[in-house]
């Protein structure tokens, strides 16, 4: 039997649990490709943090739902690459903290 509590103890498990998740369920249901496979992620991210808060695990043992949120979107960031460049790109021009 698998110990998921193993996989809700960080963020970099999380992550690894995510990347797993959305292969498979990209493989065996779906098969979508380019930004599809990175917003099934994020749904994914979110949801696996909320079956962490349900189920008390790791992180989001007495998580509110805005810390159960805000810990899905950053496993989401770190599964979906974090540091990209196009990810850095974009979010600097959204910032405005890049000149056009």
């Amino acid at each position: 039997m698998i110990d998921l509590s193993l996989y809700f103890g960080s963020l970099l498990m999380m992550a690894t649990a995510v990347t797993l998740v959305t292969g498979w369920i990209n493989t065996h249901v779906t098969g979508l490709k380019g930004k599809w496979v990175q917003l099934l992620s994020w749904g994914v991210s979110v949801g696996l943090a909320f079956v962490g808060s349900w189920k008390g695990l790791g992180l989001f043992a007495d998580a509110t739902v805005l810390d159960t949120i805000l810990n899905g979107l950053g496993v989401g960031l770190i599964a979906n690459g974090l540091f990209s460049v196009e990810f850095v790109q974009s979010l600097l021009s959204i910032l405005k903290a890049k000149k056009a």
